[in-house]
């Protein structure tokens, strides 16, 4: 046992080489550090500050930072400012004046004039007092093997320069500024506080906002006796944009995206909703973004409202400015918005998927902010450096919501465009009013029979040139409807590829089939308790499932090796693909009733795996709008004759098609579901990608067939029919 007067008692103390690694560990760039300076300008209650860069073409040149804030007492000097990490913003997170929200709570801005220069002067004065305060600081003297708390500098009481305000003179500046630098760092500083014009949550809740009344920052370079003035040279861009898009997250914490163009005739309210596979955003709540989408190359879809000129200008633009940036309780958060920075993950997803459309989404097509409210700073916390968020759960759940909305979105503008350039198509060439949609083998023949036809029988020189005439006009109309496939089959490429990745895995699922139900056979004759057998038999029910699949997609493979097209009996397909789902039927709960009109509908010939794209396109849009609207389900088909053509009706009791939507959802991308994540498995990111009925419209149109939307029958929601002729050698 020891003596108590043998015991010491020790604390913590601090080596001054602390302070040189803060000032850069903390600080990484210039323009943060002098953001970083400016920000306590504003948190001071300032209106007005002047940045000076005097001499700073080399290293070692002058800034001086000067605004008109309520400034700083002795007490408030050495407990405020020349305490490391002090707690006054904890204590006081809103200013005295004009009640802003204080830009930060670490407590280490001024390590921002150590990263800056060699030598720190501050001469601050209050309204009150009758004369100024100055001390300076010399950055130097915090070296290795002394003690933080012994170095100290003296405070001077000096005549007051102005009525009240504080002035920070850097000396010795470690890096040189050239005018492009300091227009980086002015550019920034402009963004610094979020712009008062982009939503007014920031006004209500008196945030950080930005305007010439309330704060206003220049910024000069001073060399060689002349003062030079840097001027915003930002323009009036947001009203010119192709599409603008806001988003929010309700209170159920799902995501709700309106998306506007005049131009295009868009004005749509997008939901990404919860679901089994894709559940909503639990640690989101106060986030609110507006986004402009621009297309740089192709001024007609924009109407009059921007010339070719302007739009070349904001293309010039977007290589600096833009990006989506992120506010978070109205201060900008870097290097969110950046220039190469990605942080929705919208170029990677681009990168990846730029074969499949070609409404382009990247960050320089993007004009916009994201605003997230956290006073507290409970779900979002920045990093020390000041420099990005910690990426938590819910960083990660905002990054995925922008993205995610902004596929959504593209989907649409896709959708707007093609019916753009199909009714541009209409206003060019005047067509019949009977005029019915032509398959493409139709239409390279009639182009053949243009190009090949000598006109031998015309003699009359009027008549053979309205002859001409007529045959440009349908030359011309089938050149851009063949564009247009052409297009769409640049979209449709990944289908493919996706077609003989499910080949190649189908066919190496074969050989786990014995194995796996030998293991359970194995299983079950263990003596295992009442919930392992169970647990046995859900596992055997969910391969039974799987390997229905994969029987059937490999099926369907192996159907479209062979060319040769033959009748299909509508009903031997149908039982087919019910057993097929029936696993599947069970384990979502809903009931498929083939009801039969006739027992001999055999379509003229076709291949069997259409059939199989058809169904399943069909049966996938019924569960997934049944699961919205958390029913019990029904599929009711209904089949039969009527007149030279079988008809099908696929009826479902979900959440229905609304009426304005009836005549969009076999459009290309046009689509209800919710985009899967950026870095989602590829055959994920093809659900919902609005291609599925497309594709099945096109089956049948090739064929002469027809699909539409009916009235369904009391009890179910929506019906499809498909006419597709009958077998003439029935």
């Amino acid at each position: 046992m020891r003596d108590n007067e043998n015991i010491k008692e020790v604390g913590f103390t601090v080596d001054a080489g602390l302070i040189q690694r803060l000032g850069y560990e903390l600080v990484g760039k210039a323009e943060t550090a002098v953001s970083e300076l400016i920000k306590n300008s504003y948190d001071a209650d300032a209106t007005i500050v002047d940045v000076n860069f005097i001499d700073t073409s080399d290293v070692g040149g002058t800034l001086v930072i000067s605004d008109n804030g309520l400034g700083m007492t002795e007490q408030q000097l050495i407990n405020g400012f020349m305490r490391i990490s002090s707690t006054d913003k904890l204590h006081n997170p809103t200013s005295l004046r004009f009640n802003r929200t204080k830009a930060g709570k670490k407590g280490i801005g001024r390590f921002a004039a150590q990263r800056l220069g060699e030598r720190m002067v501050i001469i601050t004065q209050n309204k009150d007092a009758e004369n100024a305060i100055r001390i300076e600081i010399n950055w130097n003297a915090y070296t290795i093997d002394r003690d933080l708390t012994s170095i100290t500098f003296p405070i001077e009481i000096v005549e007051k320069e102005k009525v009240e305000g504080t002035t920070i003179e850097i000396h010795g500046l470690r890096e040189k500024w050239t005018e492009a630098a300091i227009k980086r760092v002015f550019r920034y500083v402009l963004d610094l506080f979020q712009p008062d014009y982009l939503s007014e949550r920031s006004k209500t809740d008196n945030l950080a906002v930005q305007n010439e009344e309330t704060f206003k920052v220049n910024f000069y370079l001073v060399s060689g006796g002349g003062k030079q003035s840097f001027l915003n040279e930002q323009i009036s861009i947001f009203d010119k944009s192709l599409a603008t898009i806001e988003g929010y997250i309700d209170q159920n914490h799902c995501g709700i995206i309106s998306i506007k163009s005049n131009s295009l005739r868009l004005d749509d309210i997008l939901e990404i909703s919860h679901t089994e596979e894709v559940p909503c955003f639990p640690s989101l709540s106060d986030v609110y973004f507006k986004i402009h989408y621009f297309i740089y190359d192709r001024p007609q879809y924009y109407g009059d409202r921007i010339s070719g000129t302007d739009l070349k200008r904001i293309q010039e633009l977007s290589k600096t400015a833009s990006g989506v940036r992120l506010y978070r309780n109205g201060f900008r958060v870097l290097p969110y918005g950046e220039p190469k920075d990605d942080w929705t993950n919208i170029d990677k997803r681009w990168s990846s998927e730029s074969g499949k459309t070609n409404i382009p989404l990247n960050n320089q097509n993007l004009f916009g902010f994201v605003e997230i409210i956290d006073p507290k700073g409970d779900t979002f916390e920045e990093t020390a450096s000041r420099e990005g968020l910690i990426e938590n759960e819910a960083f990660n759940q905002l990054s995925d919501f922008i993205n995610k909305s902004l596929v959504a979105v593209r989907s649409r503008i896709a959708e707007k465009i093609k019916v753009f350039k199909e009714r541009q198509n209409n206003d060019d060439i005047t067509q019949d009013s009977d005029d019915k949609e032509q398959t493409t083998q139709e239409m390279f023949d009639k182009l053949k029979n243009i190009l090949d036809d000598k006109s031998d029988h015309i003699t009359d020189f009027s008549e053979e040139e309205q002859y001409k005439a007529q045959n440009k006009k349908e030359g011309l109309e089938i050149i851009k409807k063949l564009e247009n496939l052409i297009e769409e089959a640049g979209m449709l490429r990944v289908l493919a590829g996706l077609g003989l990745t499910i080949g190649e895995f189908t066919h190496e699922m074969k050989q786990f089939h014995a194995s796996v139900y030998s293991h359970i056979s194995i299983l079950k004759q263990l003596p295992l308790n009442d919930e392992a057998r169970d647990q046995i038999d859900k596992i055997k029910f969910d391969f039974d499932n799987l390997f229905g699949y994969t029987d059937y997609f490999g099926t369907t493979i192996s159907q479209n090796t062979n060319r040769k097209k033959t009748p299909i009996d509508i009903l031997a397909v149908l039982d087919r693909f019910q057993n097929t789902i029936q696993n599947d039927l069970e384990k979502n709960k809903i009931e498929f009733i083939i009801d039969a009109f006739d027992f001999d509908v055999t379509t003229i010939p076709m291949h069997s795996s259409e059939w199989n794209s058809i169904l399943y396109n069909l049966y996938t849009n019924s569960r997934k709008a049944i699961k919205r609207a958390n029913v019990l389900g029904k599929i009711l088909v209904e089949v039969g004759i009527d007149g030279d053509y079988s008809f099908i009706d696929f009826l479902d009791n979900g959440d229905g098609i609304p009426k304005e939507n009836e005549s969009r959802v076999f459009n290309a991308f046009f689509s209800t579901s919710t985009p899967a994540s950026f870095d989602a498995p590829n055959e994920e990111q093809l659900i919902g990608t609005g291609l599925g009925l497309k594709i099945v419209k096109d089956i049948i149109i090739s064929y002469k067939g027809n699909i539409s939307i009916i009235p369904p029958k009391i009890g179910y929601s929506t019906c499809f029919r498909i006419l597709i002729p009958l077998n003439p050698k029935k």
